[in-house]
Formats: C-alpha cells, sequence, structure tokens
C-alpha cells in the first residue's frame, strides 16, 4: 500500500513538473540605455554588466629600515620589576621557597621574559635538579638576546651539566661560554 502511495506521489511529480509554463521574461524599461546581448542556440540569453575596466597601477611601497627585533614580553610592568626585585632579595637571603614564589608569580606576567627562566634553573640547581635547572636555561636561552644573559643561562647549564656528570653537556656549555667572551 505504501509503495503504490510513493509511485502516485512520484508520479504526481513529475506530471507536476512538466506542465509549468513559463512566465513571460518583463518588458526592459526604456529609460535605461540598450545593453548589448547575447543570444545562444539553446535559448539562453546573456547580458553583460556594466563595470569600468580595471586599470592597473603600480604601487610605491617606500624603503623601510629594518629593525632590531624586540620582543614585547611583559618586563617593563612594574609588577613584573617588583616580582623579579622580590626574587632577586629572597635568593641572595638564601630563602629558596620565597623566592620560587616570586619568580613563578613574575613569569605568568611575562613567559617570555628569560630573567625568570635564569632564576628558575638557579633554583632548581640548589634543589639538586639539575635536568630541571638544563631545561629551564635552555628556555631562557631561547628569549635571551644580550650576551650577558646568554651568558648568565650558559653558566646555569654548565652546573647543572656537571652535577649530572653528562661531559656531553659541559662540552657544550664551555664551548659556548666561549664565543660569548
Amino acid at each position: 500500500m505504501l509503495q503504490k502511495v510513493l509511485i502516485g506521489a512520484l508520479f504526481l511529480t513529475l506530471l507536476g513538473c512538466q506542465t509549468v509554463t513559463q512566465e513571460p521574461a518583463p518588458a526592459p524599461s526604456k529609460s535605461a540605455p540598450e545593453k548589448p546581448q547575447v543570444q545562444k542556440s539553446d535559448g539562453v540569453v546573456i547580458t553583460p554588466y556594466d563595470r569600468p575596466e580595471i586599470k592597473r597601477q603600480k604601487i610605491v611601497v617606500p624603503p623601510q629600515k629594518p629593525q632590531a627585533q624586540k620582543f614585547d614580553d611583559g618586563r617593563q610592568l612594574p609588577a613584573f620589576k617588583k616580582l623579579m626585585q622580590q626574587t632577586q632579595a629572597a635568593y641572595q637571603a638564601q630563602q629558596f621557597n620565597q623566592a620560587e614564589a616570586s619568580v613563578l608569580q613574575a613569569q605568568r606576567l611575562a613567559p617570555q621574559a628569560p630573567e625568570t627562566y635564569l632564576y628558575l634553573g638557579m633554583l632548581a640547581n640548589r634543589k639538586n635538579q639539575p635536568a630541571q635547572a638544563q631545561a629551564f636555561a635552555q628556555r631562557g636561552l631561547s628569549y635571551a638576546q644580550s650576551n650577558a644573559m646568554k651568558k648568565q643561562l650558559w653558566l646555569v647549564i654548565l652546573k647543572a651539566g656537571q652535577q649530572q656528570k653528562n661531559t656531553q653537556t659541559i662540552g657544550k656549555a664551555q664551548q659556548a661560554l666561549k664565543t660569548l667572551n
């Protein structure tokens, strides 16, 4: 029964599509200028748009001076500066837990500041975690821009390598320190 209903509906749909008549196209308004029309053999009429021609022009770009790359890493924030001062003071006073808390907060403010990685590496060396110290220092090297900062980070890596008795790391650090001097 359902099959008969579906066949009947399909038949009516096909029959309805064949009996639809087309409405005549509206007559063009006489106030608009006559547009050229192209008619193909299949009855399709193509009417081009009235678009002005696109003209090519050369763009002159003034030469720019190469600028030194500077990171906006948050080191200029007053809160970061204060936290780093607290970190330095606590580290010098050998209050390592307080220094670690301060440097972690500073790192959240400026995650690309190499100073934070330097202190994290030094603290990890103090806690006898040389692999972690080396990882922090290498991360800091990726952000360091000055030779002085790179030298301090390589010293952390050297100390971590010495604690691990890893001759490859020690040699690499010593080589890097020679090139920075």
